[in-house]
Order: structure tokens, then C-alpha cells, then sequence
């Protein structure tokens, strides 16, 4: 839920429509459901993952797409795709169709910087949290290669909110 938050705070400072918000904001927690796919000692594995494991793992976004692409629900017709393109990078090196700058969709560029926000400050089986500082530094740095710069930026407009969002939903312990 908290990257759902973090989409609709960052597509609104974007300037996106009410209703795409929206939308966003309700497909956003469906970026990752391919991960059902992944074997658990993958998933949970607690340290790197050898070359061949994040091949598999690169394919949460494949399965994600295919799982909620079946649908006729436009909302998760919407979904398929933000799940299949949410780790593409703008400059092209992303996966799994090494799609650029404008070929990835606006709400996927969003969701990438939600994502990357979220998964470096919350606790994974691989790693501790990073702090806040470092996760802004790290997406700061990634602004233009990896992360286009105009959702960087709305995201550090909008950090205090993140960070408000992000104490109101902390994982429990």
C-alpha cells in the first residue's frame, strides 16, 4: 500500500488527471504480483542471487503481466502492464523489453521510483533498510538512466508526504 501512496502523491505533483491518479493509485499494489511466481528460495533468499536466480526473478514481471492480463477488467488490464514495465529504465537497460525513455508508460516510470523508495527503506530478506538519506541519494543519482527525471522530481517535492505516508503504514514488527 505504501507504493500505491507514494504513485498517487507523485502523479498528482506530475500534474496527472484526478481519475488517472486514480487508477494508478489502485493498480500500483499489483506491480509486483508475478512475484507469486518466483520459488520461495529465490524470493527469500537472504543475500545475492547468483546470475541464473535473478534471471528467474526478472521474471516476476512476465508473470505479472500474464496473471493480470487475463482479465477483462480494464483496471487490471492497466495493471498487466505497469507489472510488465515497472523495471525498464529510461535509458533503456531496464527489463524485460529494454524499453526507453517515452515507451515506458507514465505510470510505470512512477511506480519505478515508488519502488526503488520503498524496497531500499523497508527491510528484505537481503538486506536492512537503507536510511532515507541514502535511498534520496540513490534516486537522485538514478534521475535521467535509470529513473526519468521529471518523477525524481516530483518525488522529492513530495517527500515530506512520502515520509508521512511511510510512517503511517511501517510493516509490523
Amino acid at each position: 500500500m505504501r507504493v500505491a501512496h507514494y504513485c498517487r502523491i507523485m502523479a498528482w505533483r506530475r500534474g496527472v488527471a484526478e481519475w488517472e491518479t486514480e487508477r494508478l493509485f489502485l493498480a500500483a499494489p499489483m506491480h509486483d504480483d508475478g512475484k507469486i511466481g518466483i520459488p520461495d528460495h529465490i524470493l527469500l533468499k537472504p543475500g545475492r542471487l547468483t546470475p541464473e536466480e535473478l534471471q528467474i526473478m526478472r521474471q516476476h514481471t512476465v508473470i505479472g503481466q500474464r496473471i493480470l492480463g487475463g482479465s477483462k477488467s480494464e483496471l487490471l488490464q492497466y495493471a498487466a502492464v505497469i507489472a510488465r514495465t515497472h523495471h525498464e529504465r529510461i535509458n533503456g537497460t531496464g527489463y524485460p523489453d529494454g524499453l526507453k525513455s517515452d515507451q515506458i508508460p507514465l505510470s510505470s516510470r512512477i511506480v519505478a521510483v515508488a519502488d526503488v523508495f520503498d524496497a531500499m527503506t523497508s527491510k528484505r530478506p537481503y538486506q536492512e533498510p537503507a536510511t532515507v538519506e541514502a535511498a534520496v541519494t540513490y534516486i537522485k543519482a538514478g534521475a535521467g538512466t535509470q529513473l526519468e527525471t521529471e518523477c525524481v522530481d516530483a518525488f522529492l517535492a513530495a517527500l515530506p508526504q512520502i515520509l508521512e505516508t511511510r510512517d503511517r503504514f511501517k510493516d509490523e514488527k
